[in-house]
């Protein structure tokens, strides 16, 4: 694995659920810090894919800025997630108090379209009720 040419800058915090996994996103993220999170996440994947159906909410906390690289990559990992996965839906939480909300939230609205069921949500308790009612189809 190649040496990483910048420190991950932002931060992100991982947590399980019931079969929804949890990610804290603060900080202005680089491309070291998106694959510093997505190594976390992938952690978990094989339990919860041996578990049944299960859900990813994102809670950007602060700041939607962030390079075109980035979401090209999110996009990227979703949409080569394994066969065999039993990932069903995703939310993003975006408030309106989070830097660059008014422009960029278009952007998560589309960002995996016809790759996974996503939507954002305004608020963690209604993307929470989503993506139960996602699960609870599957």
């Amino acid at each position: 694995m190649a040496t990483p040419a910048f420190r991950p800058h932002g931060t992100a915090l991982v947590e399980l659920s019931d079969a929804i996994l949890t990610v804290h996103m603060r900080g202005d993220w680089n491309a070291e810090m998106r694959s510093q999170t997505s190594q976390q996440m992938r952690q978990y994947a094989p339990a919860l894919n041996a578990a049944g159906p299960w859900a990813i909410c994102n809670i950007l906390h602060d700041t939607l800025v962030y390079s075109e690289a980035l979401y090209t990559s999110a996009r990227q990992d979703y949409a080569s997630r394994p066969a065999a996965s039993r990932l069903q839906a995703v939310a993003f939480v975006i408030g309106p108090a989070v830097e660059g909300a008014t422009l960029l939230k278009p952007r998560f609205e589309t960002l995996l379209d016809g790759v996974i069921d996503a939507r954002v949500f305004a608020d963690t308790e209604g993307a929470r009720q989503w993506l139960l009612q996602q699960l609870a189809r599957a």
